[in-house]
């Protein structure tokens, strides 16, 4: 297994071609997606732009008895009209169970939009952390892509990546592709010595809260998300594409048949 890591969407290498792309958002939008779906909701589907979600909720509803949950944030809010927010205490089984939603983020739906045609894709993040490697076995170009911040390399996404990388490396004597792949491992060696699995949550979010991201959760009230999304294994699903929507850019994700 080879792993080739992209900092930001649009560093990623012409020169890598991936089977398998795992898009990071940790700080909310591939934690929020894996704990939706861990908690009973249907058909994810996520959308980089706002009035392309308002669409594709309408396209949704006309086709089906439920209307979907619209979702989403902009500069960590919920936007005005939308059912739910981007913080994983939002999307309890109660709420979700049964019902599709429709996602958009400042980040993470971007860096989903962005990720275009590799065979498949997954989100990836610390909740479900353990399902994502699991789903890495026998793929041989494995691509992480990271959200980052508001166009900037983030310090939350780098960790998790490099934490993919250090696990697969010890487990499955995965390779490095290129120097992003290598700075994310050394990043994550530098910040934490011990093993992702064995992380207490608080200790992981000390070094969330490090990057801009957390940083920008934390000035706008929203501390505890943070802690939330630092809650290794918590879920076991897989948010894997299914489909795409090229009127809306919308992308569609399912857990993985088990």
């Amino acid at each position: 297994m080879r792993i080739s890591t992209c900092l930001l969407p649009s560093l990623r290498s012409a020169d890598f071609s991936a089977d398998l792309a795992i898009v990071i958002d940790v700080l909310r939008a591939t934690t929020v997606a894996s704990t939706a779906l861990g908690n009973g909701a249907g058909i994810l589907w996520t959308c980089p732009g706002i009035d392309a979600s308002r669409k594709l909720s309408e396209r949704i509803a006309a086709d089906t008895p439920t209307p979907p949950l619209l979702c989403g944030e902009r500069q960590c809010h919920r936007i005005a009209g939308f059912d739910l927010g981007n913080s994983p205490a939002e999307y309890g089984k109660s709420v979700v169970s049964g019902r599709d939603l429709v996602l958009t983020t400042t980040n993470g739906t971007a860096a989903v939009a962005a990720v275009g045609d590799v065979g498949q894709v997954i989100l990836g993040s610390f909740v479900n952390f353990s399902a994502i490697r699991n789903a890495m076995s026998g793929h041989e170009n494995v691509l992480l892509v990271c959200a980052g911040t508001d166009g900037e390399i983030t310090l939350e996404d780098v960790l998790l990546a490099g934490a993919i990388i250090e696990d697969a490396i010890i487990s499955d004597n995965a390779t490095v592709a290129d120097d992003a792949a290598e700075i994310a491992r050394a990043t994550w060696r530098q910040q934490f010595s011990a093993p992702v699995r064995s992380l207490a949550p608080t200790d992981l979010a000390d070094g969330l809260r490090l990057g801009r991201g957390g940083r920008n959760l934390v000035n706008r009230g929203y501390a505890d998300d943070v802690l939330r999304c630092a809650r290794i294994d918590t879920c076991r699903v897989v948010p894997t594409r299914i489909r795409f929507d090229a009127g809306t850019d919308g992308t569609a994700f399912a857990d993985a048949p088990k």
